[in-house]
């Protein structure tokens, strides 16, 4: 905006006087034949509202530091320099001698970037205009908003005029431009204020990409963007400083302040406002909280050549837009806190433990094993996630999956859920661990299965996959993986088993031999298993079962299967059906059961037999026959 200055004279005596006193306080310059008029040249200045008008050379106006988007009132003032160079007069102070002649005529008032300007303020273009300040003063425009908009003084001011307004971007170095006209003095004149000031960004927002609550891989960089914004929240584009971070009040899920380095980056200078940087890094679980005022700009202000920060013009230290006697903060800084993207695994090391019931071969379906997993988490950098423990939000997850020969099974384990490392091991080397520790797992036998209906499963490569939710496992088993979210267990066997008690004979001087066999399906048919030498059956008398009285003792107190065979030897003197019970109570066809008995067997959940009914669920039975074989033999020899 420009300032028309012009004094009239309500004495006519006084009016050629006047006519050369407008001249001089219309034009920065010293016409000749006015010096008896103790006046050398126009003054035009503006300062903080209240300043006191200055009496004496150089003049002592102050504008403090302003921010973008908050409105702001200065005082323009009109005054004169004497001759004696050393005082400054003006209509409102005491001792001017024509006390009743004010500045009057169209005047405005704008901003210009001192950058730009060579330094001489007569010589300024509108290309030096800052532009997006808008004025307050009702019927008053910043210069460059039309004529209509101007503002007529009256004399009433009395040389200081007061005119509020609002700068929508940040300037670095600015300086108030003031011009006046005098239509009919024919005279103009264009001042700057003595003082020169920054208008700063109100704050930055925090931006990133990935976007807060996003994944990014810890340990890997990814990008922060810092916006510096005005008060409304648009962006200040002729910001071109470089924020800085802070990190030693960042904290994490757990509200605890990060590791010291466990955080780095940097932001390059603004470009339109917008400062970036690709090389933010954190190294742990997330997500983080970056607090309030740390990403700042403390050098904006101070590096701008405006002298704000040396003049007290500003707050030091502070990044305030509560203006304290007038002062802003001289930094720039986030007003609120942010977050950073949620940093979660960069790879994983799994490892499986399955340990099979029997010889380290196989388990009967029924029949439970040993199971164990352990998943460690690390960053890119290949460090354990020591913060990512059991009450983390947002943790990972895996999946378990039972396979056999690479497709889908009927899922015969029932495998508890691993968990995360206890909060107690929170930022130890024990942290970042999900684990299950070995532990028995139970295994179900499939039912209703018979020789008409359908037959039984064959898994002579079971195993236990587990996949993860969120980023690769590089080492499954101890073996390095290459591109892969799964790791499988090592292969192990599943066998549908069934125990066959095959026909025995007594005589009056020998006990019955009945041998037991163990047997599983191989797909096709029941074969015996001769990698069974871990079952173990008890023969005391809880444990037979017989369709005649009395019934039959066995001499052997029991027999471990070697090789998948194993045998009882009973003694009895009449002939009759015979049942091993498998379990605690008896299940078979035999009609005269056995008493109470211990140690009783307990392989009933995963050992059968046909015996007398179409299923594999019962206890296994056969026909024990007591006599002595009567019919001639005849003796020969066999020619081979």
């Amino acid at each position: 905006m420009k300032t028309m200055l012009r004094y009239a004279a309500t004495h006519l005596a006084q009016r050629r006087m006047v006519r050369a006193l407008i001249a001089m306080l219309m034009v920065p310059f010293v016409f000749a034949g006015c010096a008896s008029l103790g006046v050398k040249s126009a003054y035009l200045d503006a300062t903080e509202v209240g300043t006191t008008f200055p009496t004496t050379v150089p003049a002592n106006t102050q504008i403090y530091t302003k921010v973008a988007g908050i409105a702001f009132s200065l005082d323009v003032l009109a005054g004169v320099y004497m001759t004696n160079n050393t005082t400054i007069q003006s209509s409102v102070n005491a001792g001017f001698p024509y006390g009743t002649v004010y500045a009057s005529g169209q005047s405005y008032v704008d901003f210009v970037d001192w950058t730009k300007s060579g330094g001489n303020c007569g010589s300024i273009g509108d290309a030096n205009q800052v532009s997006g300040v808008t004025n307050g003063t009702s019927g008053v425009g910043a210069y460059g908003g039309g004529t209509s908009m101007s503002y007529n003084w009256t004399g009433s001011e009395h040389g200081r005029k007061t005119y509020t307004f609002t700068a929508s971007q940040a300037v670095a170095k600015a300086k108030v431009r003031i011009y006046g006209y005098n239509s009919s003095q024919g005279v103009s004149a264009t001042s700057c204020s003595i003082d020169t000031f920054t208008i700063r960004p109100a704050s930055f927002t925090v931006s990133s990409t990935p976007a807060s609550g996003s994944t990014q891989a810890a340990g890997s960089n990814y990008t922060m963007t810092v916006t510096a914004v005005n008060n409304s929240g648009a962006t200040t584009t002729a910001y071109t400083g470089t924020p800085s971070l802070t990190t030693t009040g960042m904290t994490d899920w757990k509200a605890v302040v990060i590791a010291g380095g466990s955080f780095t980056g940097s932001f390059g200078a603004a470009v339109s406002g917008v400062a970036s940087g690709n090389s933010f890094n954190y190294t742990d679980f997330g997500p983080l909280t970056i607090p309030a005022g740390a990403i700042k700009d403390s050098t904006y202000v101070s590096g701008s050549g405006s002298g704000d920060v040396a003049g007290g013009d500003c707050v030091v230290g502070s990044s305030s837009n509560a203006a304290v006697a007038g002062l802003y903060g001289c930094n720039i800084a986030n007003t609120a806190s942010a977050t950073t993207p949620s940093f979660i695994a960069h790879h994983y090391t799994a490892t499986h433990t399955i340990t099979p019931a029997c010889n380290s071969k196989f388990t009967y379906f029924g029949q439970p094993l040993t199971y164990a997993v352990t998943i460690d988490a690390f960053n890119a950098l290949g460090n354990r996630m020591t913060r990512l423990t059991s009450s983390a939000p947002n943790k990972p997850t895996f999946t378990f999956s039972q396979l056999n020969s690479g497709a889908a099974t009927i899922n015969p384990l029932t495998i508890a859920a691993p968990t995360w490392a206890s909060d107690l091991t929170y930022g130890t080397a024990s942290g970042g661990e999900y684990a299950l520790s070995a532990t028995s797992v139970s295994s179900t036998r499939p039912a209703g299965l018979s020789p008409v209906s359908a037959s039984p499963p064959s898994y002579e490569s079971f195993v236990v996959r587990v996949t993860s939710s969120d980023a690769n496992i590089t080492t499954c088993n101890g073996v390095a993986a290459a591109g892969t979210t799964s790791c499988d267990s090592a292969a192990t066997k599943l066998r549908y088993g069934v125990l066959k008690l095959s026909d025995g004979q007594a005589t009056a001087v020998s006990p019955a031999s009945m041998q037991l066999t163990a047997q599983y399906w191989n797909g096709s048919a029941f074969v015996t298993n001769t990698d069974d030498v871990c079952t173990a059956i008890n023969f005391n008398t809880g444990t037979i079962a017989s369709s005649a009285l009395p019934r039959p003792t066995a001499k052997n107190a029991s027999t471990t299967l070697s090789n998948g065979v194993g045998a009882v030897m009973l003694s009895s003197t009449v002939t009759s059906n015979v049942a091993i019970r498998l379990g605690g109570s008896d299940n078979n066809c035999v009609t005269a059961t056995s008493g109470v008995g211990v140690p009783l067997n307990a392989v009933s959940s995963y050992l059968g037999s046909t015996s007398c009914s179409a299923s594999y669920d019962k206890d296994p039975s056969a026909r024990m026959t007591f006599g002595t074989l009567r019919s001639p033999y005849i003796y020969r020899a066999e020619k081979f």
